[in-house]
């Protein structure tokens, strides 16, 4: 059962989620991946928890116009990953805020966060995650 706040009746409010201190998930980025990881062990274990939220640092970007990101999901019967929910930041988005994030429900799987597109003089990008 999962762990749940109570009221001073003793009647359960709501569930109670933990976090996780965030973890470098990808580091020194400096282009698009040109495919998708090949094994599992190239993404972010969910296990036990429902949430991710991925902070992406591109402060240290030159000239950076676009970004475009994907979430994958591992599938452990088809031994692949598979794409989900894709998010595209535009000039506008990363000039009012370099160090973006964004939330994801994973529910448990394995997920790898890919750079499906950058237009930058110099890209210079990495991701944390933390888990709840």
């Amino acid at each position: 059962m999962a762990n749940v706040r109570i009221d001073a009746q003793g009647v359960p409010k709501a569930p109670v989620y933990e976090g996780t201190t965030p973890v470098l998930h990808r580091a020194g980025l400096t282009g698009a991946d040109s495919a998708d990881p090949a094994s599992a062990s190239d993404g972010l274990d969910c296990v036990g928890y429902r949430n991710v939220r991925f902070d992406l640092d591109t402060s240290g970007s030159v000239g950076l116009t676009a970004l475009t990101i994907q979430l994958l999901a591992w599938n452990p019967t088809a031994a692949k990953y598979f794409r989900g929910a894709e998010r595209r930041f535009d000039q506008d988005d990363l000039a009012a805020n370099p160090v973006p994030s964004l939330e994801a429900e994973v529910r448990g799987a394995i997920v790898f966060l890919k750079v499906v597109q950058a237009t930058a003089t110099s890209l210079s990008l990495s991701v944390y995650a933390s888990l709840s």
